[in-house]
């Protein structure tokens, strides 16, 4: 038998998307405590457990949000369990396209990182208000991270920001989230971060986790599960 915390306020799609949106914009603030609960969580999961599990399905519809703004990711339906010893697994591509991994879509070889794909889809996601995949946009808006690394390498970065957003993110707060969420969709997976690096990166550049970004996001001692 499985128990879950009751989370009465929506889900990170419906805030973002959906149903949610009649009680107001989440703000960037909250939308950054949300994702970092996620990263706190998938650090749990990929770092501080034997074995490892790798979630396989992230995205923000499986991503509950109490009263407070905190992120508890959800849906297990899909997870699969990683020995030490295994540098992967081979399983049937599963997953919900948009955030799915390329090097997992194309081959079935599945780890830790492409969860660490999906979480920089989901980061892209709360950034822009965007959905991953809309073919209701013209051809190159359809998929959100070729966009967005469209518009960065065009030195377009700050026209990404959701323009439901009353109070926008500092230019700052924005590079920032944007840093970690391209580190995150970077195509050779081994360049992708852990999520407990970037608490590591913080002490040598001294740069803060707070509500202005998602650097620092690995305190794998209180996971949002």
């Amino acid at each position: 038998m499985l128990v879950y915390e009751y989370v009465d306020n929506g889900n990170l799609e419906q805030w973002l998307h959906g149903d949610t949106q009649e009680s107001g914009v989440l703000t960037w603030e909250a939308r950054m405590k949300v994702l970092l609960g996620i990263a706190k969580a998938l650090a749990y999961l990929h770092e501080a457990i034997e074995p490892k599990v790798v979630h396989r399905d992230i995205k923000s519809s499986n991503i509950l949000i109490d009263h407070d703004f905190n992120g508890k990711l959800s849906d297990f339906g899909l997870a699969k369990l990683l020995d030490s010893g295994e540098s992967h697994i081979n399983t049937r591509v599963m997953g919900t396209f948009g955030y799915v991994a390329p090097e997992y879509a194309n081959t079935g070889m599945l780890n830790e990182k492409s969860d660490i794909y999906s979480f920089g889809v989901l980061l892209l996601e709360a950034v822009t208000g965007r959905d991953p995949v809309d073919y209701n946009r013209v051809a190159n808006e359809v998929n959100l991270v070729e966009w967005l690394k469209m518009m960065v390498g065009n030195r377009r970065a700050e026209e990404v920001v959701d323009p439901s957003l009353d109070l926008k993110p500092s230019t700052h707060a924005l590079k920032r989230a944007l840093l970690v969420a391209l580190r995150c969709v970077d195509l050779v997976s081994e360049k992708r971060p852990k999520m407990s690096q970037e608490r590591r990166n913080r002490r040598s550049r001294t740069a803060s986790m707070d509500s202005d970004s998602i650097s620092g996001s690995a305190d794998i001692e209180h996971p949002a599960l």
